[in-house]
């Protein structure tokens, strides 16, 4: 497990030293261990101001945010945690839980490598950062994918790749994303009509119950099916590899060798 100093984990969450020690103060981050005058924080120190910073940044008060990590704690639903009790309160939600948080150049080339004006400007192009308003600094929309990046460049893996990698994959995902999505509007215009939005109590929960079904469905069906294409992918691409092997011309011996004849 990663150990961070306060001021390395501010850098790392994208918050403050001031915002860590504050957070600490209303029990929304669990004190750190010590050692002699030190303060040591682990990943989930970590993971648990991501999850502020993101509550936050969807528009969430301190207020709630305690209200929400109480609840949590305490086994109470999500809903009643929320105070989510609406088809447009469910809408509004952000479905997404990829971190986020603020990196400097140099954090990004810590982690990445050496990153070139090009490369830089294919990270922005495939949404996965944003510039700020300090300079050499950038809003990282998706910590675990930079992460993930990461652990491939590591393996020989190249930028460039895995851009378009990334860049091709969610349009492949965008497009699932929408035939799901319209299968629910279609669902709701057979049922209600075309244009229908509840005006009752009863249309709402069941307008809610059905948003909030398929996202559970969605969910569940897109990963299950993803790891079977991913199942079959690879065994088709083995079967690719292995023969592409079968034509590869033997290395010829080397031409000072000269051959033994047998005894």
């Amino acid at each position: 497990m990663t150990e961070y100093r306060i001021d390395d984990l501010a850098r790392a969450s994208g918050t403050t030293t001031r915002n860590i020690r504050g957070y600490q103060e209303r029990g929304l981050l669990p004190r750190p261990t010590r050692r002699g005058r030190t303060a040591i924080y682990d990943d989930w120190h970590l993971r648990q101001l991501r999850a502020i910073n993101r509550l936050l940044g969807d528009g969430f008060t301190i207020k709630h945010i305690t209200r929400f990590l109480t609840g949590l704690q305490r086994g109470a639903g999500l809903a009643d945690v929320l105070d989510v009790p609406d088809l447009t309160d469910l809408l509004a939600q952000r479905w997404s839980d990829s971190p986020e948080g603020t990196l400097s150049v140099a954090d990004l080339e810590q982690r990445l490598g050496p990153i070139d004006p090009a490369g830089l400007a294919g990270l922005v192009d495939a949404g996965l950062i944003r510039p700020t308003d300090a300079p050499e600094s950038f809003t990282i929309t998706d910590l675990d994918a930079i992460d993930n990046f990461a652990a491939l460049i590591e393996r020989g893996m190249d930028l460039p790749t895995l851009i378009d990698v990334h860049v091709r994959m969610n349009e492949k995902l965008e497009e699932a994303a929408r035939v799901l999505t319209g299968a629910a509007r279609e669902e709701v215009a057979r049922q209600r009509g075309p244009g229908w939005m509840p005006a009752t109590a009863d249309e709402n929960a069941w307008a809610t119950d059905l948003v909030a079904t398929m996202r559970r469905v969605a969910t569940q069906s897109s990963h299950a099916a993803m790891n079977r294409a991913l199942d079959e992918a690879l065994r088709t691409e083995l079967r690719l590899h292995q023969q592409a092997g079968k034509h590869v011309e033997p290395q010829a011996a080397d031409a000072g060798s000269t051959a033994q004849p047998v005894p």
